[in-house]
C-alpha cells in the first residue's frame, strides 16, 4: 500500500494519539485502505491488528497497535518529505486473490489479523 496522506489525530481530553493513514492499494486495482495506527503499553499488550474487508465497496480498514516507542519513532519518520510515498507491507492471516485485471477476489466481507507490517521509508 502506498501512503498518500497521514495525520496525527489527538483524541479526547488525554490527547490520545492515533495516527490515521489513507493508502492507495499497490497490488489490488481500484482500492484504497484506511490505518489507523495507535500506541499501546508494551508491558501489557503485544503488537496487534486486523484488517476489514468490505464486500460492498472496495475500501478495506485496519487497525493496528504498535508500542509507544515505535509509534514515536514512525511519526518521526512520516514526518520527513520525500519525492515518493511511503509504503506499508501487511503479511495477513490469510491469502487474498486477484484476477487478471488486478480485482480482489473475495464471496463475502472478511476480517483477517495482520500477523506482522513493514515500512518502506523513502530517505531522499
Amino acid at each position: 500500500m502506498a501512503v498518500q496522506t497521514a495525520e496525527l489525530n489527538l483524541l479526547g481530553y488525554d490527547l490520545e494519539q492515533e495516527l490515521s493513514l489513507s493508502c492507495s492499494l499497490m497490488n489490488i486495482s481500484r482500492g484504497h485502505c484506511t490505518i489507523k495506527v495507535r500506541p499501546i503499553d508494551v508491558m501489557t499488550f503485544k503488537n496487534d491488528g486486523n484488517i476489514e474487508i468490505s464486500i460492498d465497496r472496495p475500501v478495506m480498514k485496519a487497525e493496528v497497535c504498535i508500542c509507544k516507542k515505535r509509534f514515536s519513532e514512525l511519526c518521526h519518520l512520516l514526518n520527513n518529505d520525500a519525492n515518493r510515498p511511503v509504503t506499508v507491507i501487511m503479511m495477513l492471516s490469510a491469502p487474498l486473490s486477484v484476477n487478471l485485471a488486478g480485482d480482489l477476489l473475495i464471496s463475502s466481507a472478511a476480517k483477517l489479523t495482520i500477523v506482522d507490517l513493514s515500512w518502506i521509508i523513502p530517505l531522499k
